[in-house]
């Protein structure tokens, strides 16, 4: 199998940090799936897989889908803030679409940053699409809300906002095929801080900021690499 400096770039782009150097599988016992996607080894996600054959120098602009915040599993916050009375904490409608804009906005920033990938509304040839969807929250206090925060318990501190898991996928806007695919779980802050809507919402939009400037950056990456065997 011939493997292209192209693919080990992207293969760093699903990497949220790179201890050592990402290595894609080789030989008979390399993890594949979905039949051409092998697993990424030193990554700090939980998986990464590329497809190493995949030309990822043909693709000169992005199609983004909205983020997909459908089937999002919520893990409750177990802190001393919490009581049986305490109602679920759950998106609402109003949360998913504020989710889908500020991710849409961080890497609209960020790809139009160095115009090397321009973002399209239609497939084509040279149209790499990007995929990405919420699989879990877990955020580390009751939602700031009447129901959940009474009287009194307002004024939360917490250490951080919690943490956010995603899985983003790398495909062919025409055919559909998947060319790389990873999971990742990032957290809004470590610091202690005032717990609230405004605090929350500014952690989350920093974690998407973070995603969108390492996808921007591998990009260009990939964009400035040739094929070699």
């Amino acid at each position: 199998m011939n493997y292209s400096m192209a693919g080990s770039a992207l293969a760093c782009l699903l990497l949220v940090a790179c201890q050592n150097t990402p290595q894609i599988q080789t030989g008979e016992n390399a993890e594949v799936i979905q039949g051409s996607l092998v697993r990424v080894d030193h990554s700090r996600t939980k998986l990464a897989y590329i497809d190493p054959s995949a030309d990822f120098n043909k693709y000169t602009a992005i199609l983004l889908t909205p983020l997909g915040v459908d089937n999002v599993e919520v893990i409750q916050p177990t802190n001393s803030y919490r009581t049986t009375r305490t109602p679920n904490w759950e998106l609402t409608d109003a949360d998913r679409l504020r989710l889908q804009k500020d991710f849409h906005e961080a890497m609209s920033k960020q790809l139009a940053l160095q115009k090397t990938y321009p973002l399209v509304t239609a497939a084509g040839d040279d149209v790499l699409l990007i995929s990405a969807k919420l699989t879990r929250i877990a955020p580390t206090a009751p939602k700031d809300d009447n129901r959940s925060r009474p009287a009194g318990r307002s004024k939360i501190v917490t250490e951080g906002a919690g943490k956010i898991s995603v899985e983003v996928t790398f495909s062919d806007s025409e055919t559909g095929e998947v060319l790389a695919l990873a999971k990742d779980t990032r957290s809004g802050s470590s610091l202690w801080g005032l717990n609230n809507s405004i605090t929350n919402a500014a952690q989350v939009r920093r974690v998407f900021t973070s995603w969108a400037m390492q996808i921007r950056a591998q990009l260009d990456r990939v964009h400035s690499q040739k094929i070699v065997e």
